[in-house]
């Protein structure tokens, strides 16, 4: 199995290696000019003393020749006097005032060596080849010796950690909500061994969902086959008073609506997006459900996409809420917004106190300074579900004057 940290360990390595082949590049290019100089150095200073060694003068001008051929230069032999013309060997060249005064490298208009002779003679050189490379050239060098560096090393990088990158969407679309995201197990390191292990986990988490989901829809139509013959067995029956048939007819009810509130809320728990998408008129799909509730609708006709059932529900909820809570909703209105729309309920009720006023959309809560028992704890969560289903969500608002306004927004581009 190749180890991740083997992978790691490798392409430090050839980086290593890629700055060893660039280093020697620019020592090439840089060192041997220097070494090269020092070469020049020698052999002039090495002419020099045999210039002014005891000799017969002819000998001057076969040193010169020599030494030119040795530094593959243009050497020039000048007298103290400067009565006697120079000996020259290559290409004739300028002597500057520095160069007949200061001994040593001079670079200007190209680099030249001068060294004086006891006797007042002076010995120039001038190499045919460039010989040096200026800070900047080095700098250059260095800079893409830097880029090549780094040319290689991202893709390599990259590669190890885009499938990390891979992994993170998938586990964010794991989380938010989709359990058929899996991830592709790539390569045969720790990452691919941690992809493995992602995908058996989410594997599991999906199946115990489906189960539970599964385990409610079966318990729920356990439920409410009983209930059917018992509502069947109340009408039927003569002996059981009328206040007692009713309460249980009622409690029969409740049961059945909870049974229904359940099975919605495990639908949505794990839904991603509506099961179906249609062009909705919100204005009148709210002033149909609040007929129901004796209650009249204002605000603008704002269509957006959505499934109708699930924001028939969403305003049902609202005002059944109220209806419970409060006695009825005062105002109920449809508006539009920047994103889609938005579903106003408002009721003249006692409010919640500010410690509720988030949690009274978990389910099965029940407040705190609630009187009855009625309802159960599901229809604010299930109006949340649905909002956020819809690319929106619902939040509560104190009025001013007393009682709640809650506001769930909705978003025009829901997709299916």
């Amino acid at each position: 199995m190749r180890r991740l940290h083997r992978r790691l360990y490798l392409t430090i390595i050839g980086a290593l290696l890629a700055f060893l082949v660039c280093t020697a590049f620019v020592w090439h290019a840089v060192a041997e000019p220097l070494s090269a100089m020092w070469g020049i150095e020698q052999a002039t200073h090495l002419s020099a003393s045999l210039l002014e060694s005891p000799g017969r003068p002819e000998d001057a001008g076969e040193i010169v020749a020599s030494l030119s051929r040795q530094v593959y230069g243009d050497v020039a032999l000048l007298d103290a006097s400067g009565a006697t013309p120079p000996i020259v060997e290559g290409r004739p060249f300028a002597f500057t005032a520095e160069q007949r005064a200061q001994p040593g490298w001079h670079f200007r208009g190209g680099p030249a060596l001068s060294v004086h002779l006891s006797d007042g003679r002076l010995l120039l050189v001038h190499p045919r080849q460039r010989l040096l490379l200026h800070g900047l050239h080095v700098l250059l060098i260095l800079t893409v010796v830097a880029a090549v560096l780094s040319l290689l090393i991202y893709p390599i990088a990259r590669g190890i950690t885009a499938r990390l990158a891979r992994l993170k969407e998938s586990v964010q679309k794991f989380g938010s909500g989709d359990l058929s995201a899996r991830v592709a197990v790539e390569g045969r390191d720790e990452v691919a061994a941690l992809a493995t292990s992602f995908n058996e986990s989410a594997e599991r988490v999906e199946q115990l969902v489906r189960a539970n989901q599964q385990l409610l829809a079966n318990c729920s139509h356990e439920l409410r086959t009983p209930l059917t013959r018992m509502r069947l067995v109340i009408e039927k029956s003569d002996a059981m008073s009328e206040s007692a048939g009713a309460e249980l007819r009622r409690n029969i009810g409740e049961l059945d609506a909870l049974i229904g509130e359940l099975l919605l809320a495990s639908r949505l728990e794990v839904a991603t997006r509506p099961e179906r998408v249609e062009r909705v008129d919100l204005l009148a799909l709210a002033a149909e459900e609040a007929a129901y509730f004796d209650r009249e609708v204002s605000g603008n006709a704002v269509t957006v996409n959505g499934d109708p059932l699930l924001l028939r529900r969403l305003v049902r909820n609202l005002l059944e809420n109220a209806r419970v809570h409060a006695g009825g909703a005062s105002l109920v209105r449809i508006g539009a917004t920047a994103a889609g729309a938005e579903i106003v309920v408002e009721d003249s009720g006692p409010g919640v106190v500010p410690e509720d006023r988030e949690r009274i959309f978990e389910a099965f809560y029940r407040r705190k300074d609630a009187t009855h028992a009625s309802g159960n704890g599901l229809g604010l969560s299930i109006v949340r579900q649905i909002a956020r289903l819809h690319g929106g969500d619902v939040r509560y608002e104190p009025l001013p004057a007393g009682g709640s306004r809650f506001i769930a927004t909705v978003s025009s581009r829901a997709s299916g």
